[in-house]
């Protein structure tokens, strides 16, 4: 296991990595999934990590970075302004007038004239966190394999197409007669939902099994990979799942003298919506570790 110095220093450099790369290739294309293999992070990981860093995603970054070298530039360079677009990775000088006046409220042009010495800082970020109850000390613990059947969806994660997987699965759970004790229900979220489009976010609804089942139509069968995990305890509405994964990745991660797996996080609901309050939903979020 690595010492939590150690563990903190080899993040802290690969993402320093990351970011002198995007720092000093503004006026080029910045592809995201180049910059997860430059990181040499595990991409089940990566974006998270990144926005824990960053405290925003990681386009959002590379777009307010792109804009503020702009803004030094129309006060501080002779440039014209589509010099500067072009300077500043915008291939069409109208896209970044308008990105640049969805940022400072103002065209370039304007801002380059009337600008009079007053901070310009605009948090983009302008959504409250809710509370999270979060325990940041994790029970490590050492798990089976665990067989699933799982339906999978696509979609916003708090939407009508997770709703509906959750409820294919369990009906054929129901009609299989695969209820026993011990079921457990899981949930898997592929993707950070403040990185990729809500309408593209991946989800699979999943049941244990303790028996051989056979694939059926869009009910799929699977494995949650077994070995080590750092396991969370989360308390409240599953819309703050986001904020227990930033407090996980962002605060616990770097101290903790562990290094991730190139596996998935799946969530363990521990008790049923339909039949708890919000405020009282107990989940167990599963971090794979070394």
């Amino acid at each position: 296991m690595p010492h939590k110095q150690s563990t903190a220093n080899y993040y802290r450099e690969k993402i320093n990595k990351v970011l002198h790369h995007i720092h000093t290739h503004l006026d080029e294309n910045i592809d995201l999934e180049q910059l997860a293999l430059m990181s040499a992070i595990s991409p089940f990981h990566f974006h998270r990590i990144m926005r824990a860093y960053l405290n925003e995603s990681l386009m959002s970054y590379i777009i307010r970075v792109r804009l503020e070298a702009a803004a030094n530039l129309l006060l501080h360079s002779p440039l014209s302004i589509s010099e500067i677009a072009y300077t500043t990775g915008y291939d069409v000088p109208s896209s970044f007038n308008k990105a640049f006046k969805k940022r400072f409220g103002q065209s370039p042009g304007d801002f380059r004239e009337n600008y009079d010495g007053h901070s310009v800082i605009d948090d983009l970020n302008n959504d409250k966190k809710m509370k999270t109850t979060l325990d940041l000390k994790p029970v490590i613990k050492t798990i089976e394999p665990r067989s699933v059947i799982y339906v999978s969806s696509i979609g916003p994660y708090e939407g009508k197409g997770t709703e509906l997987a959750w409820k294919k699965v369990c009906s054929f759970a129901g009609r299989k007669r695969l209820y026993a004790k011990g079921t457990e229900f899981i949930g898997v979220s592929h993707d950070d939902p403040k990185i990729t489009d809500p309408g593209k976010l991946r989800y699979d609804a999943c049941i244990t099994i303790n028996k051989e089942v056979k694939p059926e139509a869009e009910v799929g069968v699977r494995q949650i990979p077994g070995g080590r995990y750092a396991v969370f305890m989360h308390e409240g509405p599953y819309e703050q799942f986001v904020n227990s994964y930033d407090c996980i990745y962002g605060e616990w991660l770097p101290d903790s003298g562990e290094e991730l797996r190139d596996d998935p996080c799946f969530e363990l609901y521990l008790n049923s919506p339909d039949e708890t309050n919000p405020e009282d939903l107990r989940t167990e979020i599963y971090v794979p570790i070394k």
